[in-house]
């Protein structure tokens, strides 16, 4: 069995979100599975292909354009990476966010279609990924590739949707692919859709998350009514996590590794070295945020809070980045409240790290959230996450209320559609805290949840197997 990961992005080389961790995560698990993963990615500016193999470069033709594509190939853990350089197009500053991304990405599905006609690498699935790999399972077909395709929803709130006349002008594929409906959504083409109803299986990244697709609860334009055309063909598997990556017993980011037999010495530790970083004093309880700062992550909602924060004396940690909004909250309540707040403003790996080691609680107020990761990511370093109640939050958090036994529990869940929620929810993080007996059961259940990829691929094995009819 061969698969092929085309995708915007992948670790170890490119990331924006937890995109790139699924490819690195699922190709390798794939791989110690012994099925073969090739994964086909654009060769950005800040990717080092000084030690990559020069494969070949291929001639692309995009309407009245001549391009090439010069391909280069290196291999992590055993996965083919094949990348497609062009300066002109990925040549640039950032990954995305540009006003010709549909041209850019247009580029890349038309040479990811050109590398198998003319290499020695033909899959038995081609596995793509958002908008901007959707319209190869229409490519293949019109260019009579009969090879079967998963189209995987990572992020709905972006389609890559342009003008009719980009079929034809960046796609090479004929006007009535626009007039039959295939590609046309409302008035205009939409890369995401186009995928949605010519890829062989759609799935997206957790179970909850497909249902609010279905029912059209945060699928955006009504896009849920599109995805109820295949519902039969329509399934949802939850991300799993890189134990390898993250590892608190050998985390080289933290100051203290441990595990679940050292943790309750070894985290204070670590709490106590990052206040001691940030010159913050060493009392109260700690909550982080590692997230893009956007709408979707709910940020507007976190000055409900804050007063409650201050009031307890606890500390805020924040990393991350996003939309200029958001980052003038973050960067005012810092400085109005400098020995309780922190705002780092971009991403470290190192930092983020040390923040999942080091924290109380983890706050995820998403107004959606496809699966999500820092939420896998802090149970596994002992940090209570405190979600909405959306899509994979729900998924993987296992919600604690007082009236109730603890039990399974390693987590706080709150409605997001009432904003006292999130307030009520903050006050039960105090309880938890001042109560060490129950926030040292939540701290064990949490790193005792199992959400490694090597117990998720089994899902993804299976559904590539029927998708082929093997048994």
């Amino acid at each position: 069995m061969k698969i092929h990961f085309v995708t915007s992005e992948a670790l170890p080389f490119s990331k924006t979100g937890g995109l790139a961790d699924v490819i690195f995560g699922l190709s390798s698990a794939l791989c110690k599975k012994e099925i073969s993963s090739i994964v086909v990615s654009p060769l950005y500016s800040d990717i080092d292909f000084s030690s990559f193999e020069k494969v070949c470069s291929l001639p692309i033709t995009m309407n009245w354009r001549q391009l090439v594509a010069d391909i280069y190939r290196t291999n992590i853990n055993g996965v083919d990476y094949f990348f497609i350089g062009n300066d002109y197009y990925f040549k640039r500053e950032k990954i995305y966010g540009y006003d010709d991304e549909i041209e850019r990405f247009a580029f890349f599905n038309l040479s990811y279609i050109e590398m198998i006609k003319r290499l020695n690498i033909r899959p038995d699935i081609v596995s793509v990924h958002d908008w901007e790999t959707a319209m190869i399972p229409l490519l293949l077909k019109h260019n009579n590739l009969n090879f079967k395709t998963i189209l995987t929803i990572h992020n709905p709130a972006f389609q890559g949707s342009s003008h009719s006349g980009a079929l034809y002008d960046y796609f090479n594929l004929p006007y009535e692919y626009f007039e039959n409906g295939t590609c046309r959504f409302h008035d205009y083409f939409s890369c995401l859709k186009t995928g949605i109803v010519t890829c062989d299986v759609l799935t997206t990244v957790s179970k909850t998350h497909a249902k609010e697709l279905l029912n059209d609860l945060v699928s955006f334009n009504g896009l849920g009514h599109i995805i109820k055309l295949r519902k039969k063909n329509f399934v949802g598997i939850t991300n799993g996590l890189d134990y390898e990556e993250f590892n608190p017993a050998s985390d080289e980011y933290i100051e203290y590794p441990y595990d679940l037999t050292t943790v309750f010495p070894e985290k204070q530790m670590n709490q106590d070295f990052l206040l001691d970083s940030i010159r913050f004093k060493k009392d109260g309880a700690v909550f982080g945020i590692i997230s893009r700062l956007t709408e979707q992550k709910g940020l507007d909602i976190l000055p409900l809070v804050i007063d409650k924060i201050i009031k307890e004396n606890a500390k805020l940690i924040v990393l991350g980045s996003g939309q200029p909004q958001y980052e003038r909250i973050i960067e005012g309540l810092s400085k109005k409240y400098p020995k309780n707040i922190f705002y780092y403003c971009g991403y470290s790996n190192s930092f983020a790290h040390k923040i999942y080691a080091s924290c109380d609680f983890l706050l995820m107020p998403s107004r959606y959230e496809p699966c999500g990761l820092s939420q896998l990511v802090a149970k596994r370093y002992g940090t209570i996450p405190i979600v909405s109640n959306v899509g994979g939050l729900v998924d993987t958090v296992v919600p604690y209320r007082k009236e109730k036994a603890i039990n399974k529990a390693d987590g706080i869940v709150f409605d997001i559609s009432k904003e006292e929620e999130f307030v009520k929810a903050i006050d039960l993080a105090f309880i938890v805290y001042n109560d060490k007996s129950t926030l040292k059961k939540l701290i064990k259940n949490a790193m005792n949840y199992k959400s490694s990829w090597n117990d998720t691929v089994v899902s993804y094995i299976t559904l590539y197997k029927k998708i082929l009819g093997i048994n």
